[in-house]
């Protein structure tokens, strides 16, 4: 019987036991307490990237998400781009595709395509608006952590944009849901 190679890689273990002293490792190989920005920026980007993944499974029965496929995985890409950068110090390395305005412009021309009109406040019912509103509270809280970053120029003023344009995305992306699921 002849002997098969599995082409699959095997992971390093992944424990490091740093963890269990309240320490955790960058790419750039820095050691930095679990509480740092850093690893709360880090926390932040997972929370969105995880609950991102969700409303692309949504497409499979929503038609408006479906069309939005494509920008939520560039948006995906360029959250990865982002904690690889972070965690680098600089643009590089990992950091092929880094957010620039042409990110910005792009999502905001996303945001005008939908030609919402709202004329009160907007209360979400529907599930998938819910969660796609969950996923700008998300984003808002991104955004608060990054703020020290901009305030200290580690970051670029187009990453801050970014994020700050991916909260309107998102939560235009929820009204229109809304108001398609329920005839308005």
């Amino acid at each position: 019987m002849k002997k098969t190679t599995s082409s699959k890689k095997t992971l390093s273990k992944i424990y490091t036991l740093a963890g269990d002293e309240g320490f955790t490792g960058t790419l750039k190989g820095d050691v930095l307490p679990k509480d740092h920005c850093l690893i709360e920026v880090h926390g932040d980007v997972d929370s969105l990237q995880t609950i991102i993944d969700k409303i692309i499974a949504y497409a499979k029965y929503s038609p408006l998400l479906e069309g939005q496929k494509t920008m939520l995985f560039r948006i995906q890409l360029l959250l990865w781009q982002l904690g690889g950068e972070l965690s680098q110090h600089t643009v590089g390395g990992l950091v092929k595709q880094p957010i620039d305005e042409s990110d910005v412009l792009d999502l905001e021309k996303s945001i005008d395509a939908f030609e919402l009109k709202l004329d009160s406040f907007q209360r979400f019912t529907h599930l998938v608006a819910i969660d796609v509103n969950e996923t700008r509270v998300r984003t808002r809280k991104l955004e608060r952590t990054l703020t020290e970053y901009l305030r200290d120029d580690r970051i670029r003023s187009s990453v801050y944009k970014y994020i700050n344009r991916l909260s309107d995305y998102f939560f235009t992306l929820a009204v229109k849901i809304e108001q398609e699921e329920s005839g308005r």
